[in-house]
């Protein structure tokens, strides 16, 4: 257990390191670029419930953040690795810049 969790870290933190070069980069976005956001959507889809659940608790209560969290994270859970499924499989195809779902959160430019 402690080494799949050490695992888990390492690839957040290199699929963290990869895409912060990759936003930085002057370079536009490209087919590799696209197979590494849809390869992170794909993986790491599934967190979309319990930050839902933790958003909305959060928000309003636990009971609600649970029922209602868990509806809004398994929405949002199924499109983010539906997107990433198509971006792994469409990566050499064009518009490299333009992905199915946008983060929450803007990024400063």
């Amino acid at each position: 257990m402690k080494k799949l969790l050490v695992v888990f870290v390492l690839c957040l933190f290199v699929f963290s390191s990869a895409s912060s070069f990759a936003a930085d980069s002057k370079y536009p976005a490209g087919p590799i670029q696209k197979l590494e956001r849809g390869v992170g959507n794909t993986a790491f889809g599934w967190s979309e419930i319990p930050k839902r659940i933790v958003d909305e608790t959060k928000a309003s209560n636990p009971v609600k953040g649970l029922i209602w969290g868990t509806l809004q994270g398994t929405g949002k859970a199924f499109a983010r690795t539906a997107s990433g499924v198509s971006e792994v499989v469409t990566f050499p195809l064009g518009k490299y810049d333009k992905p199915k779902v946008l983060p929450d959160m803007a990024t400063e430019k």
